[in-house]
């Protein structure tokens, strides 16, 4: 039992915010934020933070700017309830019967100057119910008294005007207690029924309050879990000197800290550097390393994980918390506010996982602020950390012509492990980890939680959000972050909009961006609540808070034998608003972080199985050089068929290719809009019944998990095959079966689907394959996707296709390396026998040939030539060897990142430009002219990134070299001559 003394002084702290421990909220009206300038009309309307009840004013309260101390300070204000016509009311709101009810308001009476102070004169404060059942905080007279309908009233003590109260009832096992300030003060029987309404600052019967309301909250709680140190809509700070660990533990993890060893330096005190070089054209290999501030009093300390380009700073006292988050090329803080390092709703109850609290503004963070902050006794505590290698995430050996890099990339891997405190008895077995990885070479941090169950008791991981930045406002867009549960229905960073459901054209609540920005409730600050400064920081000023969570579950079960570990977020923090400079940053972090989309084959595709047909096609790649076949839809290849016959036949084909120094694989179709029957398929839930976005398509938490990847496995091996192309791989589609053996029903049916194609993309990587797919699994093995992609393009004409397909490279190379775009030569037509479409008889169509391959092969991309033959003449085999051994001899240049020099408009010149700091070639331009006439003209080109100053050797197609002057910025102007139609390139180096 708390003592009611020590609550009491508490209470009179006045620090408070929402908690969510073993209550569940059935509305939260939060007046604090309804307006920034006092003396103002209220809000017609005032939607509750939790759920979507909706209080309407009557009347015409007042905002005022004043509050409960603690959201004073941070710039929040009340709701000022003056007249008897003034009060909110939702007279539909419903409650939750034969349950645990917690009502509680905060509130401030002020002098009554409407009607007299006779003792029976009721001024209602907030109300739930009626009379028929519910319960009224009301001033009458000069008290404060509560009523329970039709078991009576109390008073619970006398009005002490412009002062804050909080008064709360608690309804459990029939009895109602009354609390004033979190001091249980009387107790009476509880209302037989709580009727539907909810009335704040009056009611209809014009018993109005004279006073201001800051908030009004609702919430069930579990029988005989109620704690009021955590459940009441207050935060102790006084809490922190009971509940703050004792000096002996402390001492302990200051001890832990000091004997750090390996990627650890010890000092006296952090400093703070700068980068001077620019990682964008250094081979930066400074350590990654543990920094560990030696502690001045024995009981508190700094660590700072760190490489030279990003640096993240914990303060570790009550618990630990991040404090700090520090671009190095230019000195930026990304933080602006201590959040918990993750949250985790534990069988329906969130957790907060490290963290400290009492921070009194959330517009910026002192380090003076250190000392008063404390730890929630119902957060996950800091316990120890571990030092270790970067996990590899999959097997991968340096193949297919891609670079050679050191995998898993080099860098630091730090585990922070968090136990639960003696206030949580419902989770005293699970430990939580949370993992940090940063890397040589990047100013990219990677995150991931794990939850370890050490009971044997399950526990459902309902959501976790696993990444939680206060990010300073300045600095809320120079941040790009991807979560590597990503798909074709989950997109990548800064991206709010959902996917929109095809049936009902309303937002799927399975679709969207696990990483987001969104509003901070707790950045209500006087820094932004003018309207100029809220435009120029983008029309919203407190959307700065970077939330990783996945959109859906993911709902699944913890076990003794069945840890959870969450997906991973990475985080690259940028030094400028520069598009180009950002967004090949994040392509220099594919390179390192998931080097496989760096293999490049060239391929060719053909649309039969006729062996005969396969193996003259096999024979023409060979001669020209080409290294992969693809048998491409329609038919591809069976992937689960067993029989002997068929499998037979793909053993010796790829076996035939592989002689000839050709890998083999077939296009399939896998998931998304094929049913695989009723028994396998996605269930709609709306409509209980197999459907979903792609119309249908498969559930991979069915049995057809187990009856397809076993054979798939089978046939690979039979087979030899060693590339899968896969199209419509798992795409995003929930399922609300409740008899797949493989999900448990809706909520976890997004994870679990997701969690297998992972599973199979890395076991593909492991097996040394090559992995296209067009959904984005990148971080677990997958090469490419479509550089862009319409299937109308298909049947355009080539000049179309020709303008379209670069204007494809110079979009889709903004956030992909060239290799991770695939781009199709079409000899003959897709969908249609148009000779306008296709180059057959390809001997008549040699400069349209021509066009066609050094556009696709100076960009680099994954080009597949598809036709049922690659040359018909000695003429045209001769011109496709030329580009072939012309891409294969600059191979490494024409595979590097691309410079976005003028987006092609068909109306004048354009260009791909290919640079790279790092190697012999530091740039390829090859340059198009897609008019009727001839043009002469002077090309700027912005070599920065090709790592060249003030001069560069450029030699072109006819083998001329000529040397150039760069200018103060690193531009070349180069006079180029290209005829109409038509096209060259051009060699830089120094």
């Amino acid at each position: 039992m708390i003592n009611r003394r020590f609550l009491f002084v508490l209470v009179l702290l006045g620090v408070f915010i929402n908690t969510f421990a073993t209550i569940k909220e059935v509305f939260n009206f939060n007046f604090g934020k309804s307006g920034n300038v006092s003396f103002t009309a209220a809000p017609s309307q005032i939607k509750s933070q939790t759920g979507e009840d909706i209080l309407s004013a009557q009347g015409a309260p007042l905002i005022y700017m004043d509050a409960p101390e603690s959201h004073r300070m941070k710039g929040e204000g009340c709701i000022f309830f003056k007249t008897q016509q003034d009060w909110y009311e939702n007279k539909e709101i419903a409650y939750p019967q034969n349950d645990n009810i917690l009502f509680e308001v905060w509130a401030r009476p002020r002098l009554v100057d409407h009607g007299d102070q006779h003792q029976s004169h009721v001024h209602v404060i907030a109300a739930i119910g009626s009379g028929e059942g519910g319960y009224t905080f009301a001033q009458v007279g000069k008290n404060l008294q509560v009523y329970s309908s039709k078991k009576g009233s109390v008073t619970l003590a006398p009005i002490v005007p412009e002062v804050w109260v909080h008064i709360a009832v608690k309804q459990e096992n029939g009895k109602a207690v009354f609390f004033l300030n979190g001091e249980e003060k009387e107790t009476l029987d509880a209302t037989p029924i709580i009727m539907p309404g909810l009335y704040v600052g009056g009611s209809a019967k014009g018993n109005v309050f004279h006073g201001d309301l800051y908030q009004a909250r609702v919430s069930t709680f579990q029988p005989g879990k109620f704690d009021g140190l955590s459940d009441f809509a207050i935060d102790y700070q006084a809490q922190k000197a009971t509940y703050t660990q004792n000096k002996q533990h402390r001492r302990q993890i200051i001890k832990m800290f000091n004997s750090l060893s390996g990627n650890v330096v010890h000092t006296k005190e952090l400093t703070e550097r700068l980068q001077e070089k620019d990682w964008l054209i250094h081979d930066l290999k400074e350590p990654c390393q543990l920094v560990v501030e030696k502690s001045k009093d024995g009981e508190t300390a700094r660590i700072r994980i760190e490489n030279g380009l990003v640096d993240r700073t914990f303060y570790y006292s009550d618990n630990l918390a991040c404090v700090g988050y520090r671009n190095l090329s230019n000195g930026a803080e990304y933080l602006r506010g201590i959040k918990p390092e993750a949250r985790i709703m534990i069988d329906s109850v969130w957790y907060e996982v490290g963290g400290l609290k009492g921070q009194p503004e959330y517009a910026y963070l002192l380090d003076s602020w250190y000392k008063d902050l404390y730890s929630s006794p119902r957060s996950f505590q800091f316990d120890k950390l571990e030092i270790g290698d970067i996990v590899k995430r999959y097997d991968w050996k340096p193949k297919f012509n891609s670079i050679t890099t050191s995998w898993p990339a080099k860098g630091l891997h730090v585990s922070m492990i968090y136990k639960p405190t003696g206030q949580m008895p419902e989770v005293e077995n699970i430990t939580v980890k949370v993992n940090y990885e940063i890397y040589e070479g990047l100013p990219t941090v990677a995150k991931w939680v794990e939850v370890i169950n050490n009971s044997d008791e399950a526990k459902v991981i309902n959501k976790i959000e696993s990444e939680i930045l206060a990010l300073s406002q300045d600095q809320f867009r120079r941040i790009y972050a991807q979560s590597d549960y990503s798909f074709a229905m989950v997109g990548g960073a800064h991206t709010e909009a959902d996917i929109v459901d095809m049936w009902t054209n309303e937002h799927v609540p399975f679709s969207g961006s696990p990483v987001r920005l969104i509003d901070d409730t707790d950045y209500n600050t006087w820094a932004g609540v003018r309207n100029d400064e809220e435009i120029l920081f983008g029309g919203k000023a407190t959307r700065n808070l970077l939330v990783s969570s996945v959109p859906m579950g993911p709902n699944v079960d913890v076990t003794k034998t069945e840890p959870f570990q969450s997906f991973c977020t990475f985080e690259l923090l940028m030094d400028s608003d520069d598009l180009e400079r950002n967004t090949l940053g994040w392509r220099r972090v594919y390179r390192k972080l998931a080097p496989q989309t760096t293999e490049s084959l060239l391929c060719g595709g053909i649309t039969s199985n006729d062996p005969i047909k396969l193996k003259g096609f096999i024979d023409q790649m060979a001669e020209v050089g080409m290294e992969r076949l693809d048998v491409m839809a329609w038919p591809g290849i069976q992937y689960d068929k067993l029989d002997a016959e068929y499998v037979n036949m793909w053993k010796d084909i790829a076996s035939y290719a592989k002689e000839r120094g050709i890998i083999t694989g077939g296009y399939e179709l896998m998931v998304a809009s094929r049913g695989r029957g009723e028994k396998y398929d996605c269930i709609d839930p709306k409509t209980n019944k197999p459907g979903c976005n792609f119309g249908q398509s498969v559930c991979l938490a069915s049995e057809w998990k187990d009856v397809f990847f076993p054979k798939f496995w089978e046939f690979k091996e039979k087979t030899g095959l060693d590339v899968y192309p896969i199209d419509g791989p798992y795409h995003g589609d929930a399922c609300a079966s409740k008899n797949h053996p493989h999900h448990k029903g809706l909520e976890d049916s997004q994870w679990k689907q997701w969690s297998i194609m992972r599973d199979f993309t890395r076991e593909m990587q492991n097996k040394g394959m090559f992995v296209l797919m067009p959904d984005n699994y990148f971080w677990h093995g997958s090469t490419a996707t479509g550089m862009g992609y319409r299937e109308a393009a298909s049947n355009l004409t080539l000049s179309q296709q020709m303008l379209l397909g670069r204007q494809y490279i110079y979009d889709g190379t903004r956030t992909k390396l060239p290799t991770m775009g695939w781009m199709t030569l079409q000899l003959v037509g897709f969908y249609s026998n148009d000779p306008k479409i296709g180059l057959e008889p390809l001997c008549d169509n040699l400069d349209k040939y021509e066009a066609n391959l050094i556009q696709l092969l100076g960009s680099g991309c994954q080009l597949t030539i598809r036709g049922n033959r690659l040359y018909d003449t000695p003429e045209t085999k001769q011109l496709l060897s030329k580009y072939i051994d012309w891409f294969k001899k600059y191979r490494d240049i024409l595979t590097s990142d691309i410079i976005h020099v003028s987006r092609p408009t068909g109306r004048d010149l354009d260009c791909i430009m290919h640079v790279n700091p790092f190697i012999q070639h530091k740039g390829m331009v090859i340059v198009f002219n897609p008019t009727d006439r001839d043009i002469t003209k002077e090309m700027r080109l912005p070599l920065y990134y090709s790592g060249l100053k003030d001069k560069a050797t450029v030699v072109a197609s006819d083998g001329t070299s000529s040397e150039y002057m760069l200018d103060q910025k690193g531009n070349l102007l180069l006079p180029v001559s290209i005829k109409a139609q038509g096209a060259s390139w051009f060699l830089i180096e120094e």
